[in-house]
């Protein structure tokens, strides 16, 4: 409730399988609805997941149609598939890279 129906900061610990995606799903949808201008950004802990939630996303918000990138160390994209993403699954190290470069 408070993700989808609030700006309020959120951090979310649970075990595996408890729907922690489901969660950050939820705030992600309403951020595209009410600034859809923003890029959200996901960070998995590894290439693995990331590559699995950028197959997920990429075919449930193709109906919507918005852009999923994945960035890790074994993708490579120009600055304007980053600037045309709507949805970013980084793996950590990627997007410390990004933020700090």
């Amino acid at each position: 409730h408070v993700l989808y129906h609030t700006n309020a900061n959120v951090l979310l610990g649970a075990p595996t399988g408890s729907g922690k995606t489901i969660v950050a799903e939820l705030a992600l949808l309403r951020l595209k609805l009410q600034t859809p201008h923003r890029k959200c950004v996901y960070i998995a802990p590894l290439k693995s997941l990331a590559r699995e939630r950028l197959r997920e996303w990429q075919k449930k918000l193709r109906g919507l149609g918005w852009k999923v990138l994945e960035l890790s160390g074994d993708t490579h994209h120009q600055a304007s598939a980053l600037n045309n993403a709507d949805v970013l699954v980084c793996t950590p190290e990627k997007w410390d890279l990004l933020t700090r470069g």
